[in-house]
Protein backbone atom coordinates (compact mmCIF):
# COMPACT_ATOMS: atom_id res chain seq x y z
CA UNK A 1 0.00 0.00 0.00
CA UNK A 2 3.04 2.80 0.98
CA UNK A 3 4.45 1.18 -2.33
CA UNK A 4 1.50 2.35 -4.25
CA UNK A 5 1.07 5.54 -2.61
CA UNK A 6 4.89 6.67 -3.42
CA UNK A 7 4.13 5.80 -6.67
CA UNK A 8 1.69 7.87 -7.74
CA UNK A 9 3.12 10.71 -5.61
CA UNK A 10 6.16 10.16 -7.88
CA UNK A 11 3.75 10.04 -11.32
CA UNK A 12 1.63 13.62 -9.85
CA UNK A 13 5.00 15.38 -9.04
CA UNK A 14 6.52 14.14 -12.24
CA UNK A 15 3.71 15.53 -13.70
CA UNK A 16 3.62 18.76 -12.31
CA UNK A 17 7.31 19.36 -13.48
CA UNK A 18 6.43 18.13 -16.87
CA UNK A 19 3.24 20.60 -17.03
CA UNK A 20 5.42 23.34 -15.58
CA UNK A 21 8.53 22.69 -18.22
CA UNK A 22 5.98 22.75 -21.12
CA UNK A 23 4.27 26.04 -19.65
CA UNK A 24 7.90 27.56 -19.58
CA UNK A 25 8.82 26.32 -23.33
CA UNK A 26 5.75 27.69 -25.11
CA UNK A 27 6.43 30.90 -23.29
CA UNK A 28 9.88 31.16 -24.36
CA UNK A 29 9.10 30.05 -27.85
CA UNK A 30 6.23 32.73 -27.85
CA UNK A 31 8.56 35.88 -26.55
CA UNK A 32 11.70 34.38 -29.04
CA UNK A 33 9.53 34.84 -32.02
CA UNK A 34 7.97 37.85 -31.28
CA UNK A 35 11.21 39.32 -30.57
CA UNK A 36 12.40 38.61 -34.05
CA UNK A 37 9.20 40.41 -36.01
CA UNK A 38 9.79 43.14 -37.79
CA UNK A 39 7.12 45.73 -39.67
CA UNK A 40 8.92 46.74 -42.20
CA UNK A 41 9.76 43.84 -44.93
CA UNK A 42 8.00 41.48 -42.43
CA UNK A 43 6.10 38.59 -44.28
CA UNK A 44 2.33 38.27 -43.56
CA UNK A 45 2.34 35.19 -41.35
CA UNK A 46 4.83 36.73 -38.78
CA UNK A 47 2.58 40.26 -38.66
CA UNK A 48 -0.79 37.69 -37.93
CA UNK A 49 1.49 36.14 -35.30
CA UNK A 50 2.39 39.45 -33.51
CA UNK A 51 -1.34 40.46 -33.96
CA UNK A 52 -2.02 37.07 -32.10
CA UNK A 53 0.16 37.23 -29.37
CA UNK A 54 -0.25 40.46 -27.88
CA UNK A 55 -3.24 41.94 -25.89
CA UNK A 56 -5.23 44.74 -26.26
CA UNK A 57 -2.88 46.37 -23.21
CA UNK A 58 0.00 45.67 -24.76
CA UNK A 59 -0.78 47.46 -27.81
CA UNK A 60 -2.72 50.29 -25.93
CA UNK A 61 0.96 51.07 -24.29
CA UNK A 62 2.43 51.95 -27.88
CA UNK A 63 -0.49 54.43 -28.78
CA UNK A 64 -2.92 51.19 -30.42
CA UNK A 65 -6.00 51.18 -28.28
CA UNK A 66 -6.56 47.98 -29.55
CA UNK A 67 -5.68 44.99 -31.70
CA UNK A 68 -7.61 46.10 -34.58
CA UNK A 69 -6.06 49.68 -34.50
CA UNK A 70 -2.67 47.84 -34.79
CA UNK A 71 -3.46 45.58 -37.36
CA UNK A 72 -4.76 48.79 -39.29
CA UNK A 73 -1.21 50.60 -39.16
CA UNK A 74 0.52 47.04 -38.71
CA UNK A 75 4.27 47.72 -39.69
CA UNK A 76 4.23 51.14 -38.05
CA UNK A 77 2.92 49.56 -34.89
CA UNK A 78 5.43 46.60 -34.65
CA UNK A 79 8.14 48.75 -35.94
CA UNK A 80 11.22 48.28 -37.93
CA UNK A 81 13.81 46.84 -35.37
CA UNK A 82 14.55 43.39 -33.66
CA UNK A 83 14.56 42.68 -30.30
CA UNK A 84 18.26 40.66 -29.25
CA UNK A 85 17.50 36.42 -28.71
CA UNK A 86 16.09 36.49 -25.19
CA UNK A 87 17.90 34.48 -22.36
CA UNK A 88 16.01 31.80 -21.02
CA UNK A 89 17.15 32.09 -17.37
CA UNK A 90 15.15 35.68 -17.01
CA UNK A 91 12.13 33.65 -17.51
CA UNK A 92 9.99 33.22 -14.74
CA UNK A 93 6.70 31.62 -14.91
CA UNK A 94 3.56 31.82 -12.33
CA UNK A 95 0.58 29.88 -13.27
CA UNK A 96 -0.73 31.82 -16.05
CA UNK A 97 1.41 34.84 -16.12
CA UNK A 98 4.82 35.52 -15.91
CA UNK A 99 7.84 37.90 -16.44
CA UNK A 100 11.05 37.99 -19.03
CA UNK A 101 13.91 40.06 -19.15
CA UNK A 102 14.72 41.43 -22.60
CA UNK A 103 17.23 43.61 -24.43
CA UNK A 104 17.84 45.40 -27.75
CA UNK A 105 20.89 46.15 -29.21
CA UNK A 106 20.49 50.28 -31.28
CA UNK A 107 23.27 51.92 -33.25
CA UNK A 108 23.30 55.81 -32.85
CA UNK A 109 23.96 57.87 -36.34
CA UNK A 110 27.84 58.15 -34.91
CA UNK A 111 28.05 54.12 -34.89
CA UNK A 112 27.76 54.06 -31.00
CA UNK A 113 25.81 51.15 -29.70
CA UNK A 114 23.50 50.98 -26.87
CA UNK A 115 21.92 48.10 -25.35
CA UNK A 116 18.19 48.59 -23.98
CA UNK A 117 16.77 46.55 -21.29
CA UNK A 118 12.86 45.93 -21.27
CA UNK A 119 10.71 43.91 -18.54
CA UNK A 120 7.92 42.40 -19.99
CA UNK A 121 4.90 40.89 -18.67
CA UNK A 122 3.33 37.45 -20.09
CA UNK A 123 -0.35 36.30 -19.83
CA UNK A 124 -1.81 32.86 -20.76
CA UNK A 125 -5.12 33.25 -22.73
CA UNK A 126 -7.27 31.08 -23.98
CA UNK A 127 -4.17 28.60 -23.86
CA UNK A 128 -2.23 30.81 -25.84
CA UNK A 129 0.97 32.89 -24.18
CA UNK A 130 1.09 36.39 -25.35
CA UNK A 131 2.67 39.96 -24.48
CA UNK A 132 0.70 41.76 -22.05
CA UNK A 133 3.10 44.69 -20.66
CA UNK A 134 6.80 46.13 -21.34
CA UNK A 135 8.33 48.53 -19.21
CA UNK A 136 11.77 49.68 -19.00
CA UNK A 137 14.32 47.25 -17.37
CA UNK A 138 17.58 48.02 -15.29
CA UNK A 139 21.16 48.38 -16.83
CA UNK A 140 23.63 47.22 -15.02
CA UNK A 141 25.28 49.72 -12.58
CA UNK A 142 28.79 50.02 -12.11
CA UNK A 143 29.78 49.21 -8.22
CA UNK A 144 30.97 52.56 -6.89
CA UNK A 145 28.58 54.43 -9.09
CA UNK A 146 26.23 57.36 -7.71
CA UNK A 147 22.50 57.38 -8.18
CA UNK A 148 20.61 60.75 -9.06
CA UNK A 149 17.27 60.42 -8.53
CA UNK A 150 14.98 61.28 -12.08
CA UNK A 151 11.11 62.06 -11.50
CA UNK A 152 9.13 61.89 -14.38
CA UNK A 153 5.94 64.08 -14.11
CA UNK A 154 3.32 65.56 -16.05
CA UNK A 155 5.26 67.14 -18.26
CA UNK A 156 8.74 67.96 -16.34
CA UNK A 157 11.76 66.35 -15.56
CA UNK A 158 12.16 66.75 -11.65
CA UNK A 159 15.97 66.14 -9.79
CA UNK A 160 18.68 68.77 -8.38
CA UNK A 161 21.00 69.75 -11.47
CA UNK A 162 23.26 71.24 -8.83
CA UNK A 163 23.86 67.21 -8.08
CA UNK A 164 27.57 66.80 -7.09
CA UNK A 165 27.81 63.66 -9.25
CA UNK A 166 25.96 64.81 -12.04
CA UNK A 167 28.25 68.06 -12.36
CA UNK A 168 30.71 65.63 -12.43
CA UNK A 169 29.67 63.69 -15.29
CA UNK A 170 29.92 60.42 -13.11
CA UNK A 171 26.33 58.97 -12.39
CA UNK A 172 23.43 56.92 -13.48
CA UNK A 173 19.43 57.83 -13.43
CA UNK A 174 17.29 56.25 -10.70
CA UNK A 175 14.52 57.18 -12.53
CA UNK A 176 10.82 56.42 -10.95
CA UNK A 177 7.11 57.59 -12.99
CA UNK A 178 5.22 59.19 -10.75
CA UNK A 179 2.92 61.02 -13.43
CA UNK A 180 -0.33 59.31 -15.35
CA UNK A 181 1.14 58.68 -18.46
CA UNK A 182 4.18 56.94 -19.91
CA UNK A 183 7.00 58.56 -20.12
CA UNK A 184 10.69 58.21 -21.65
CA UNK A 185 13.94 59.34 -20.43
CA UNK A 186 16.35 60.15 -23.77
CA UNK A 187 19.79 61.50 -22.81
CA UNK A 188 21.37 64.05 -25.36
CA UNK A 189 24.85 66.11 -25.67
CA UNK A 190 24.61 68.85 -26.98
CA UNK A 191 27.26 69.76 -28.58
CA UNK A 192 26.38 73.81 -30.54
CA UNK A 193 25.65 76.42 -28.99
CA UNK A 194 22.46 78.01 -29.56
CA UNK A 195 18.75 76.92 -27.96
CA UNK A 196 18.18 73.47 -27.52
CA UNK A 197 15.05 74.02 -29.91
CA UNK A 198 17.04 75.33 -32.59
CA UNK A 199 19.23 72.34 -32.40
CA UNK A 200 16.41 69.63 -32.27
CA UNK A 201 16.07 70.88 -36.24
CA UNK A 202 19.16 68.76 -37.19
CA UNK A 203 16.68 66.03 -36.34
CA UNK A 204 16.17 64.41 -39.19
CA UNK A 205 14.75 59.95 -40.36
CA UNK A 206 17.76 58.87 -39.19
CA UNK A 207 18.05 60.78 -35.96
CA UNK A 208 19.84 64.08 -35.17
CA UNK A 209 23.11 65.50 -36.84
CA UNK A 210 26.01 63.88 -34.56
CA UNK A 211 27.74 67.05 -35.19
CA UNK A 212 24.66 68.79 -33.77
CA UNK A 213 23.24 66.25 -31.09
CA UNK A 214 25.06 63.11 -29.55
CA UNK A 215 22.33 60.54 -28.51
CA UNK A 216 23.59 58.87 -25.23
CA UNK A 217 20.70 56.84 -24.24
CA UNK A 218 17.40 56.27 -23.43
CA UNK A 219 14.40 54.75 -21.36
CA UNK A 220 11.64 53.53 -22.22
CA UNK A 221 8.73 53.00 -21.75
CA UNK A 222 8.78 54.14 -18.19
CA UNK A 223 5.33 53.23 -16.80
CA UNK A 224 3.22 55.21 -14.30
CA UNK A 225 4.35 53.95 -10.98
CA UNK A 226 7.24 51.76 -12.50
CA UNK A 227 10.90 52.59 -12.48
CA UNK A 228 14.52 51.85 -13.79
CA UNK A 229 17.88 52.22 -13.62
CA UNK A 230 19.67 53.44 -16.42
CA UNK A 231 23.68 53.94 -16.95
CA UNK A 232 25.19 57.04 -18.40
CA UNK A 233 28.33 56.84 -19.91
CA UNK A 234 31.02 58.98 -18.33
CA UNK A 235 30.06 62.78 -19.78
CA UNK A 236 32.92 65.16 -20.73
CA UNK A 237 32.01 68.76 -19.75
CA UNK A 238 29.11 70.61 -21.66
CA UNK A 239 25.73 70.50 -22.56
CA UNK A 240 22.77 68.04 -22.02
CA UNK A 241 19.65 67.86 -22.38
CA UNK A 242 16.39 65.23 -21.19
CA UNK A 243 13.62 65.00 -23.49
CA UNK A 244 10.58 62.97 -23.45
CA UNK A 245 9.19 62.19 -27.50
CA UNK A 246 6.36 60.53 -26.74
CA UNK A 247 2.55 61.91 -27.27
CA UNK A 248 0.48 63.35 -24.99
CA UNK A 249 -2.26 60.82 -24.56
CA UNK A 250 -4.76 63.11 -22.51
CA UNK A 251 -5.01 64.91 -25.76
CA UNK A 252 -8.49 63.75 -28.28
CA UNK A 253 -7.92 62.52 -31.46
CA UNK A 254 -4.59 61.04 -33.64
CA UNK A 255 -2.79 64.19 -33.40
CA UNK A 256 -1.48 64.26 -30.35
CA UNK A 257 1.45 66.64 -29.26
CA UNK A 258 5.01 65.07 -28.10
CA UNK A 259 5.70 65.65 -24.51
CA UNK A 260 8.72 67.91 -24.89
CA UNK A 261 6.42 70.31 -26.89
CA UNK A 262 4.28 70.83 -23.77
CA UNK A 263 7.51 71.65 -21.89
CA UNK A 264 8.84 68.05 -21.08
CA UNK A 265 12.63 68.68 -21.77
CA UNK A 266 15.40 69.69 -19.13
CA UNK A 267 19.11 71.18 -19.75
CA UNK A 268 22.24 70.32 -17.40
CA UNK A 269 25.75 71.21 -17.52
CA UNK A 270 28.77 68.82 -16.69
CA UNK A 271 31.83 70.60 -15.21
Amino acid sequence: MLRTLMVVLLIGCMSILGACANQEDEAFEMVTKMASIVGPGGTQEDHDYYLEHGTDNFKSLWGYPTIADCAADIEECIGDSTMDPPKRDSLKIDGDSGTITITETEYSPSGDTMKMSFQTGLVKQDGVWKWDSITAGDDEIPSGVDLVPLELNEMAFLYDSANSSLKSGKFAFDIENKGVQVHEAVLLHLKKEGPLMELMESMGPDGPDPEVIGFLGVKVPVLPGAGAKMAVPELEAGRYALICFLPDTSVPGEEKPPHFALGMVSEFTVE
